[in-house]
């Protein structure tokens, strides 16, 4: 059969099934909607606000026989001569519009950093905080540490320099300043430390970057050297100049870093500090001088969602799996998110979890998990409100731009080497709303254009009037009066 012979084929299919439509709205018009006796019975007349033949019934069947082809058809057509594979998952409400290869699971890069965010809220919660401790082993009375202040991580990752703000890609990115860590301090009266200042991250197993993970990402700023206690995401060049911009920095050792910060500020904020600044695990017994609370957990996930924060995502990961079972470790944290997406439902054929952020190779998801998983972020509503807005916000900031996407797509975004992916929600140009996922694996020079391109695709769903427009309005229902005679 010629392509020619296929469309002249489609086009009586097509009509077959309109004709059927219309002959099923005339046998729905033949039937009565309440007798007489029912309305005695129930009290109540159900009335059809829209008439039975109207075109507002056949939004369905137009969108089954005519809008959804011509969007498979586009995106497949586009997705063949894209070089690798994908997959993709598109629903308009709770309808299933696109379905290529949804169920087959692809490496998902920052997708990932979904079920991170499940994990987090549930096992954690929207309130929780961070806490880094400020203790002593000697006495602390009129303002003096007499004694050696040692600096007990909790993981808290948004801790940052004025110096180190500047490397941000996004001037907007939720932050904590170390000077409100220096304040802490201040504020319970501390004026001299006469002993040293010693870094304790001993919160969290001490692997620095998951085996797996390729050795290019302990360079260039991918991920910071995991730590319960970090400055600067671990990057050294801070440690005299903290409030200085500086391109002379690399991944360092984060709690002795942390410390040898702190000294410098609190010399610089008239808190006398000369001892040495060094790391060690706190002695059991010690005096509380100060705790540093971070921003609630909701804003963490909301600072990791939006700018793809790996760091953030494998301090969180081990946070989960310390308040779960005890042990800070990224195992740990993986089997805590899993037990979270089993008991949600959440498809877990074929997927597979390595890390928190996603940066794994190794890692696999399918369009059909993917979905499920931005289906459940989007349950909590503090979250999705912050998810990347294409051309505005977030990692999709610089994407998109003065396209019909921009504003519409709303997403979290995937991207390595050879994986791009997106996974949110659109309103498209006619008006429809949808929710989508899309997953590419494959070397193509165009990287993140090849996601925007799908976006973009989508933004046509469905050609002609919104379909929530045509779709039959609620119907009536009244009460007959009664006569008590």
């Amino acid at each position: 059969m010629t392509p020619n012979d296929t469309q002249s084929f489609r086009r009586p299919v097509r009509q077959a099934a309109l004709v059927l439509a219309v002959l099923a709205l005339f046998l729905f018009a033949s039937m009565p909607l309440a007798t007489q006796a029912d309305a005695q019975e129930s009290d109540v007349v159900v009335e059809p606000v829209t008439p039975v033949l109207s075109a507002r019934r056949f939004a369905p069947v137009l969108q089954t026989t005519n809008a959804d082809p011509a969007l498979n058809n586009d995106l497949n057509a586009f997705l063949r001569s894209t070089p690798g594979d994908a997959c993709v998952l598109v629903k308009s409400d709770g309808r299933v519009v696109v379905d290529r290869k949804a169920d087959t699971a692809f490496a998902p890069a920052s997708l990932m950093k979904l079920a991170t965010a499940i994990g987090a809220m549930e096992i954690l919660g929207s309130d929780y905080r961070m806490q880094t401790k400020f203790v002593t082993n000697g006495k602390f009375s009129n303002g003096v540490v007499d004694g050696d202040l040692y600096v007990i991580g909790g993981g808290d990752p948004l801790i940052t320099t004025k110096g180190y703000k500047s490397v941000f890609d996004d001037p907007d990115q939720l932050l904590e300043p170390m000077g409100d860590v220096v304040n802490t301090l201040k504020e319970k009266g501390v004026k001299e430390v006469r002993g040293a200042i010693i870094g304790d991250d001993s919160r969290y197993e001490n692997v620095r970057w998951i085996p797996s993970w390729p050795t290019r990402y302990q360079i260039g700023g991918t991920v910071s050297p995991l730590s319960a206690l970090v400055v600067n995401d671990g990057n050294t060049g801070y440690t005299e100049t903290p409030d200085e911009p500086t391109t002379d920095r690399k991944a360092g050792d984060p709690p002795l870093l942390f410390v040898q910060t702190l000294k410098t500020l609190l010399n610089q904020n008239g808190i006398n500090a000369n001892g040495e600044a060094r790391t060690g695990r706190a002695p059991g017994e010690v005096k509380e001088v100060a705790v540093f609370e971070s921003v609630p957990m909701i804003d963490i996930v909301n600072e990791m969602l939006a700018n793809s924060d790996n760091t953030t995502a494998e301090l969180v990961l081990r946070e989960i799996g310390m308040q779960n079972s005890g042990e800070g470790t990224t195992t740990a944290g993986l089997a805590a998110v899993r037990e979270v997406l089993s008991q949600k439902s959440i498809p877990l054929d074929g997927f597979v979890q390595v890390d928190g952020s996603g940066l794994d190779l190794n890692n696999r998801m399918s369009c059909r998990t993917g979905l499920a998983l931005y289906e459940t972020v989007d349950t909590y509503s503090d979250v999705t409100t912050k998810l990347p807005v294409a051309g505005r916000t977030g990692t999709l900031r610089k994407r998109m731009l003065q396209a019909e996407a921009t504003g519409k797509v709303v997403a979290k975004t995937g991207t390595l080497n050879s994986v791009n992916a997106l996974a949110g929600r659109a309103t498209t140009k006619p008006g429809n709303f949808i929710e989508f996922v899309f997953i590419h694996n494959g070397t193509d020079p165009r990287g993140q254009v090849v996601g925007d391109i799908v976006a973009e695709r989508l933004m046509t769903f469905a050609k002609g009037a919104k379909l929530s427009a045509l779709s039959p309005a609620a119907a009536k229902q009244t009460t007959p009066e009664k006569n008590d005679k």
